[in-house]
């Protein structure tokens, strides 16, 4: 570096814009200021927090403007996971900084916010101002309040400062995570205790100080709080000794261990099966020549993925790498955690939502620095800052839930995929029911094919059975939601000491709540959804919002008495089942179930040591689960999934009874799987039933190539949301309107293109906005984007002071 030379910085702010920009660094600030680290930065008339993206030398250039300050002590992620984070923000068509934002240990961000103080000018004004004017109120609220948070919205305090009566300040809240801190006391160096100790009680007089002199001899240091739990006088004795000269406190680092109990030691199997060893023996060639791959392994459930995904994760590790293994949901991360702990020991990192805010930092500051080899989680892993990432698994990558919903509107397995491509690692997509869009990858030749189609040792998959609602008895239909097949099977398999899975997708006690007399069901005010009945709690409530009343028994249209519950969640067939089989052993597992931490856990640890006959849950219990005594599966409502207004309705419900299915048979004994269902003749049923997934494929390809649906082409969903029913329904079409327009202007190009829409949403109005969509298919992904640009520039335009927003969805997965 010359004198005129100084290190600039490229920045992504935490602001809705697209673009990065540069700071100069302050000679100071340049030894903290690396890849990886927050900087607040000045951004036109406020202070923001950014993320350093580059660092290089550059001539002073007196136009750019310093950063302020470096809010990091060592960097939250490694130089090689900017490219990806840059990938996802073009192709997801989101904020840089935003994402970047979203991709980091909650807790770590800290929010810029005003301050203010009266001017004298201010002060005369609050004296002359009149009793019930706002701008008293304000004045008087900043005078009593100095140094706090000024409550949005921010323009009129704005016109106080104009005026001269206000000085605000900029200030940022602090981070409310990082590492924590306990004390801790040791003996002093040079201190000889043992001559302490030989002089005997003289020295004492509390009963149990000679235990505590050697407790501390024994150790290089010992917490406060550890202490404090053998030894009740630990303040009178730490006091005594550090004042004598003795001992001396200090502060340090602990680490918040997150790793659960493990739910049963996993010991691995001595050998594996022909068609494991011929899985993992392609894998292990990809592992070895350490470039970019992607295999899909298609294992029926029960074949044996867990086994190969150990033995390749070994094998990476082997090879000085590091690995991901990412699982659709946070029980079974609970699950996979134990086994892979059990054999991996300490070198195993956890990270998902269940985990705490500190937990989560303590995690990731392990994974930065290289002191974790593997980390076992759900979508967010995606992010895991591995500085030697060589493998990536996605168990059941099928599953909707690697979709984020909220912004960013990402897709952990594909961005998966393209994470391995940047880093050159080896990209594992397994599942026993492959998405349709990453079967069609194989036979295109982008991914490699692996087959595992038979369960280890030879075990036959379950026998399934079909049982037509329809032509059951109508006193059976009302009075049970079992069928009488489900309740003789369930009968038998308590008798044979045998344990069952009952699967019903849709938690809660009654799905409506409604008035005999006039029909009305009690809906939420804030959706356009009826509300759930929860027993339990007593209480109606909204699944999307968290709404909640409770019930009253008269009629808020009509005024008649008689309000009564109708349908059925898991919650009232855990209660059926009770009733049924008094002396059964039955559990709950749903979303209801394990709010609380360790729930998931106790509930998974109780079926496994055969302390539960029954276990009733949502799509929870449907994958990844190996319960050797589960011999009877039982599915009381297939047709859920069949009425999603979404063309994977059928890729859905295939593979939802194909997973649930697989938790039967998986011991020593047979299983047997009983569908209750209203279309018994679907292609999806039928197939699942059959346990024929090439035939479904081939149906389903069919299918979306003549309605042109992924993978044949590429979706991105418009979703417009206001306040007002009229304006935004306005926008919406006149938004759809102007982008038609940019198609007629594209002779070529705009008929690659179709739009359709504007119409209103399934569910027309969520959490008090009115929901209004318009669906953008497209025959190639650059041209889609390109489009999508256009679209975003025309809508800014036009949605601004409209009260109406627009969130665009790339690959959107849920149409509701």
């Amino acid at each position: 570096m010359t004198p005129k030379d100084r290190y600039s910085l490229r920045i992504a702010v935490t602001l809705p814009v697209r673009d990065t920009f540069s700071y100069t660094v302050p000679d100071h600030l340049v030894s903290r200021a690396d890849i990886g680290c927050r900087a607040l930065v000045p951004f036109r008339n406020r202070k923001v927090i950014g993320y350093i993206l580059e660092k290089e030398v550059t001539q002073n250039d007196n136009e750019l403007k310093d950063i302020l300050d470096i809010l990091d002590p060592e960097p939250l992620f490694h130089h090689g996971i900017v490219p990806l984070f840059q990938w996802m923000a073009d192709y997801y068509l989101h904020p840089l900084g935003r994402l970047i934002q979203s991709a980091l240990p909650g807790g770590l961000n800290v929010t810029p916010f005003k301050t203010g103080q009266l001017t004298d000018k201010g002060q005369r004004a609050l004296n002359a101002l009149s009793v019930s004017s706002d701008e008293k109120r304000l004045l008087s609220w900043i005078k009593e309040n100095q140094g706090k948070r000024i409550p949005l919205p921010l323009h009129t305090v704005y016109m106080l400062q104009k005026k001269g009566w206000v000085i605000l300040e900029s200030r940022t809240t602090k981070r409310r995570i990082g590492p924590l801190k306990r004390k801790f006391v040791r003996v002093k160096e040079g201190i000889d205790l043992n001559s302490i100790l030989r002089k005997g009680t003289g020295l004492f007089r509390a009963k149990n100080e000679a235990e505590f002199l050697k407790t501390l001899s024994n150790s290089i240091g010992i917490s406060l709080k550890e202490l404090s739990s053998d030894f009740s006088n630990r303040p009178y004795l730490v006091n005594k000794w550090i004042k004598a000269g003795v001992i001396e406190s200090y502060e340090a680092t602990v680490f918040r261990d997150p790793a659960g109990k493990i739910l049963a030691p996993s010991v691995p199997p001595p050998h594996l099966f022909n068609q494991q060893n011929e899985a993992l023996n392609v894998i292990r060639k990809h592992l070895d020549k350490g470039i970019f791959s992607t295999c899909l392994l298609h294992g029926v459930t029960g074949s044996g993925k867990t086994e190969v995904y150990h033995r390749a994760i070994k094998h990476a590790i082997g090879l000085g790498k590091q690995a991901i293994l990412m699982v659709p949901e946070i029980a079974l991360a609970v699950y996979m955690e134990g086994i892979f702990r059990s054999r991996l020991d300490k070198r195993v990192a956890i990270f998902h939502s269940g985990l705490s805010q500190g937990e989560r930092y303590d995690e990731w500051m392990r994974m930065y620095r290289g002191e974790a080899d593997l980390v076992i989680g759900a979508r967010s892993a995606l992010f895991s800052p591995f500085p030697r990432l060589g493998l990536i698994i996605i168990d059941e990558e099928y599953d909707f839930s690697y979709k984020q919903e909220k912004g960013p509107h990402y897709h952990a397995r594909d961005a998966a995929v393209v994470r391995g491509r940047i880093e050159q690692a080896l990209v594992i997509l397994g599942a026993g029911t492959p998405s349709v869009q990453s079967f069609h990858n194989t036979a295109t030749g982008r991914y490699h094919l692996l087959s595992m189609p038979d369960r280890i040792e030879n075990r036959p998959l379950p026998d399934m059975e079909i049982v037509d609602i329809k032509t059951l008895p109508d006193n059976t239909k009302k009075d049970t939601i079992l069928s009488p097949t489900l309740k003789d099977a369930l009968k038998q398999n308590l008798e044979e000491g045998k344990q069952a899975i009952m699967f019903l997708n849709r938690r809660g006690f009654g799905r409506v709540y409604l008035c005999r007399s006039c029909g009305e069901s009690v809906r939420c005010p804030n959706c356009d959804l009826t509300l759930t009945y929860h027993l339990k709690e007593n209480n109606l409530m909204c699944h999307y919002c968290g709404f909640f009343s409770r019930p009253q028994d008269r009629c808020s249209s009509c005024g008649h008495k008689g309000m009564k519950a109708y349908g059925f969640g898991t919650e009232k067939l855990e209660q059926e089942l009770g009733e049924i089989f008094p002396g059964a052993r039955i559990a709950r597992m749903d979303r209801d179930s394990t709010r609380r931490k360790g729930q998931t856990f106790n509930i998974l640890k109780q079926f496994n040591d055969q302390e539960t006959d029954i276990l009733v849950g949502t799509q929870m219990i449907t994958k990844g689960y190996d319960f050797p005594n589960v011999t009877l599966v039982g599915v009381i409502a297939a047709d859920l999934s069949l009425g999603f207004p979404d063309f994977r309705a059928g890729e859905r419900t295939f593979q939802i009874l194909s997973q649930v299915a697989g938790r039967a048979g998986r011991g020593e004994h047979k299983g047997r799987v009983i569908v209750q269902t209203f279309n018994p003749e679907h292609y999806a049923i039928t197939t699942a039933r059959d346990h024929e997934y090439k035939t479904f494929y081939l149906k389903e390809k069919e299918l979306r190539e003549q309605l042109g649906y992924p993978p044949f082409s590429y979706l991105a969903c418009l979703r417009f949301q206001g306040n007002d029913r009229k304006i935004t329904a306005a926008m919406a079409q006149q938004i759809g309107k102007e982008i038609k327009g940019i198609l007629e202007k594209w002779p070529i190009k705009g008929k690659k293109i179709q739009v359709l829409g504007p119409a209103e949403a399934p569910l027309a109005k969520l959490k008090g906005k009115y929901r209004l969509q318009i669906l953008i298919k497209s025959k190639g992904a650059e041209l889609l984007h390109y489009y999508l640009r256009e679209v975003e520039t025309l809508s800014g335009k036009m949605l601004r002071k409209s009260g109406v927003s627009m969130v665009m969805d790339v690959d959107p997965y849920q149409m509701l």
